[in-house]
């Protein structure tokens, strides 16, 4: 399959998580996925999602049964039972094959070195990424934001050997640290201040030219 940019734009859409097919079709994509709309009509959907799956490069599969939809009738079909209200997606959902990833490795030649991932659940927090000295910065840049207060002596760190960036990417090394923190004083001053010195991380691929 040849790979222009609309089809580019449905692998790069789910390099870190997979995707609700509905929100796909909805008025609201830029919004959910803060990015461009990939510029297709509702007719064209099923038939590049349908390639794409034709390709080995996308596997769509159902959140709760793991039914696959492969072809164009089964995508279809897929599209119309997929919803993506507020807080309650149902439905199939799309991601990256390890053949789709390659794929898309080859057009944006990642540095993993430079990506980083994490959560945060109330108190517990962490942060996972492909260099130590970019962990150490995203761990100075979250635990030092006013509105929160990090719990001394909390953060664990650990070398992951191998590591699993994303659910498809498996790493050679990854550096992850755990840690808590408290809810401090919200001051709208010290936030502005705090988001001027921390800027959001500089980009880890290319976006290629086609």
């Amino acid at each position: 399959m040849r790979i222009d940019r609309r089809s580019f734009w449905f692998l790069d859409a789910v390099v870190e998580l997979r995707e609700n097919l509905a929100v796909l079709g909805s008025p609201n994509i830029e919004v959910i996925t803060n990015r461009r709309p990939h510029g297709l009509a509702a007719r064209e959907l099923a038939p590049m999602l349908a390639s794409l799956c034709e390709a080995g490069l996308i596997r769509v599969k159902h959140s709760e049964t793991d039914a696959l939809a492969r072809t164009l009738p089964e995508i279809e079909s897929a599209l119309a039972m997929s919803s993506c209200a507020p807080g309650r997606y149902s439905g199939f959902w799309y991601g990256l094959t390890p053949e789709g990833g390659a794929v898309w490795e080859s057009l944006a030649r990642p540095d993993w070195s430079r990506y980083f991932t994490g959560w945060s659940d109330g108190e517990e927090h962490c942060i996972e990424a492909g260099g130590h000295e970019l962990a150490e910065e995203e761990f100075a840049r979250a635990s030092s934001q006013p509105s929160r207060v990090l719990v001394p002596g909390s953060a664990v760190w650990t070398v992951r050997r191998p590591w699993s960036a994303t659910y498809w990417k498996t790493a050679p090394v990854g550096f992850q640290v755990r840690y808590r923190s408290t809810r401090g004083k919200w001051d709208r001053v010290a936030e502005g201040i705090w988001e001027k010195r921390h800027p959001v991380q500089r980009p880890w691929y290319e976006q290629p030219a086609f």
